[in-house]
């Protein structure tokens, strides 16, 4: 539970929204609080003025500043605020409990504090740690004292005691339970809805794994799940096809072999059982199982080439190859077949094209390309191999091996470099149907590629583009 990626979304979801409440919370703290303090100031700098009056007032009565402060403490109580009177920067009045009387106070009136349209304001702090707002102003010293130390009225209020009133408090917990309680529904439902596609995957992979391989997966979520669900049905779609070629495969390898066993156990069985007794029956029986043995070698080590070329396990050379003159080696090797069958065979290459290849292997591909091209062209019929530079692409050279023999039907062609595959079904004995396939996977290992034009009647023409060198 606690490794699933549906957990591990779900608490880093809950992270966040934790982590936006704490951050909302201290700004919200820090916000009320300055707000909360630039009004206190400019409460204190309001109520300044009628203080000053006032204190006058009863200076010229003959109060004292003790007797000035016990009249007004009270009215400073019921405004959470005290008034301090200050004189050459030391405490001579307190109307609150008097613990900062006698104290200094680093409050000095500016020169222009009589000209000042709003009395002072801002912040101290005291010898033990307290802070506090103010706002002052200022009188002239009583009679019969210094004339150079005028009595400073300062109002304060303590800056720590700013803060959320308690009738806001509860409301505020509960909107932040409120909101942690959204967030914890929003962060499963967000991760659920990530985590679903992904979920569906590993149902889907398992179902695989079970060998149901028409299991398609529903493409559905955020765009990089989609893409992993379409790319899963894509293999799934190639371990049908992979799983469908195996038994092709089989098939027909059981097929091309249990032809020539058959041959070679019949023959076989009639030596033994001396059905074949005259000395022509035997030679012509033991002819038969030679030649069905030596074709059931070239199948086999036919499908070990291809299977060593389909996993990468031969090593091409690289050597500077000129492309024309390998064709028309490989156009003189077939003459003397095609004057025997009657069939023109001719080339056309053109020269200073290079290539970087293996010089056996190319040749295995071409020759295999002219005894198809051959052996499908009727008598007097022709057959003409061509190799220049690609018009269409750049850096590419194309040959192309042409014939005039009946040609491929259409449903064919896609197939027709497949193993085992033949166009003439009836026509299978003597050709194991893996030529093609090889022919396409040496072409492959030279970054090449290659292919296929054909009509019903009009012949074929195979083709191989490989890449030049300068």
């Amino acid at each position: 539970m606690t490794k699933s990626l549906r957990f591990r979304l779900f608490l880093s979801y809950l992270a966040v929204t934790l982590i936006i409440l704490l951050t909302a919370g201290v700004t919200l703290g820090l916000v009320w609080r300055g707000t909360q303090e630039r009004i206190m100031r400019a409460r204190l700098s309001t109520s300044v003025p009628l203080t000053v009056r006032l204190v006058r007032s009863m200076l010229r009565e003959g109060y004292s500043p003790e007797e000035i402060t016990q009249q007004m403490s009270d009215a400073f109580t019921q405004r959470k605020s005290r008034m301090l009177l200050v004189q050459k920067g030391r405490v001579i009045g307190d109307t609150g409990d008097g613990q900062l009387i006698g104290r200094r106070i680093p409050l000095r009136p500016p020169e222009s504090l009589r000209r000042a349209e709003r009395p002072p304001s801002g912040a101290f702090r005291t010898n033990d740690d307290g802070e506090y707002l103010y706002a002052l102003g200022a009188l002239p010293p009583p009679h019969g004292s210094d004339a150079h130390a005028p009595i400073l009225v300062v109002q304060i209020a303590p800056r720590r005691s700013l803060g959320l009133p308690e009738g806001m408090m509860r409301p505020v917990l509960w909107a932040v339970a409120l909101a942690l309680l959204v967030g914890l529904v929003f962060s499963w439902l967000i991760s659920r809805w990530i985590t679903r596609p992904l979920t569906q995957i590993a149902g889907a992979a398992d179902e695989i794994a079970q060998g149901n391989l028409d299991f398609q997966l529903q493409v559905s979520g955020p765009e990089e799940v989609e893409h992993v669900a379409r790319q899963f049905n894509n293999m799934a779609a190639e371990v049908r096809a992979a799983r469908q070629a195996q038994r092709d495969f089989i098939a027909n390898i059981s097929h091309d072999l249990k032809t020539p066993l058959t041959a070679i156990q019949g023959f076989s069985q009639a030596l033994i059982e001396g059905v074949a007794s005259d000395p022509a029956g035997v030679e012509r029986a033991a002819a038969i199982i030679h030649d069905e043995s030596l074709r059931m070698g070239r199948l086999v080590d036919q499908l070990l080439y291809l299977a060593q070329l389909e996993a990468g396990h031969v090593q091409m050379a690289q050597d500077r190859l000129e492309l024309g003159d390998l064709v028309i080696e490989a156009v003189r090797r077939f003459q003397p077949a095609a004057r025997a069958k009657d069939v023109s065979l001719t080339v056309d290459a053109e020269p200073g094209l290079w290539i970087i290849g293996d010089e056996d292997r190319l040749m295995q591909v071409f020759t295999n390309l002219l005894d198809n091209a051959i052996r499908h062209t009727p008598e007097q019929g022709e057959v003409v191999a061509q190799v220049k530079k690609a018009a269409d692409e750049t850096n590419m050279a194309v040959v192309t091996i042409s014939d005039s023999g009946p040609g491929i039907p259409p449903e064919d062609i896609p197939y027709v470099f497949d193993r085992f595959y033949q166009v003439e079904k009836s026509r299978r004995r003597g050709s194991s149907g893996l030529g093609l396939s090889i022919v396409q996977e040496i072409v492959r290992g030279h970054n090449g590629r290659v292919g296929v034009r054909s009509s019903p009647g009009q012949g074929a023409t195979f083709w191989v583009m490989l890449p030049l060198v300068s």
